[in-house]
């Protein structure tokens, strides 16, 4: 008889849980410290449970951007309890952002970029960027570590003034040929969680129609995985 596969998140991926953070949820002009409360909400937008460390790997600005933006689409305040524990579930957010690079990138790069450059879409990113190192950030001590971090947002943030039409296309380009995200995919996983995805819920979501494979970067280190062994 199988044996069901563990579906417990390992405690050390528990360390890149989103952290709660202020959405702005108007324009930039009035998103500062001295309006209302009332212009923001507190959400803790889903971050794949991936670090900064975690995330200043995501050299791709597109998919990087991708990122941010579905994770903004997620509030983890608003799921059951016990659906961060559960790598089911994560598994299902991992495809769930496979397809969504797939649907994104089929657009035209100007609107793309155009999406990007939007006034709250970059008062969106600066404050919900959730990563498990913001809270410290607040008190940052003389530890070297932390200078790091400050170091790895600031650079992330950087990507939205970096951003142009042909660095979007040469990346745009890069995650169709690879029929996926490069960076944010089964890989990446496998790092945060220590375990590949659910198999329960890869039959599922196979069944669905939408589970429809790895991207090509995944399948090729899987052939060679297999064939150094």
């Amino acid at each position: 008889m199988t044996r069901p596969q563990d579906r417990n998140v390992h405690p050390d991926t528990m360390a890149g849980f989103p952290e709660e953070q202020k959405v702005c949820v108007i324009t930039e002009p009035l998103c500062n410290q001295y309006i209302k409360e009332r212009n923001y909400y507190i959400a803790r937008p889903y971050n794949f449970m991936m670090s900064v460390t975690d995330w200043f790997e995501v050299e791709n600005t597109i998919e990087l951007l991708m990122a941010v933006r579905f994770g903004m689409e997620y509030d983890v305040n608003t799921f059951p309890d016990d659906f961060m524990f559960d790598t089911a579930f994560h598994t299902q957010m991992y495809i769930k952002f496979h397809n969504y690079v797939l649907k994104h990138s089929l657009k035209e790069i100007p609107k793309i970029v155009g999406e990007f450059q939007q006034t709250a879409f970059k008062v969106r990113f600066i404050s919900t960027f959730a990563v498990n190192d913001l809270k410290d950030l607040r008190n940052l001590g003389p530890f070297a570590q932390g200078k790091g971090a400050v170091k790895s947002l600031n650079d992330l943030k950087k990507t939205l003034s970096k951003l142009d039409v042909r660095e979007a296309t040469t990346d745009l380009a890069l995650l169709q040929d690879n029929r996926g995200p490069i960076h944010i995919n089964r890989n990446m996983f496998k790092k945060i969680f220590k375990k590949d995805f659910n198999t329960g819920m890869v039959q599922i979501l196979r069944t669905q129609g939408i589970y429809k494979g790895d991207p090509t970067n995944v399948e090729f280190s899987e052939f060679d995985r297999l064939n150094n062994h």
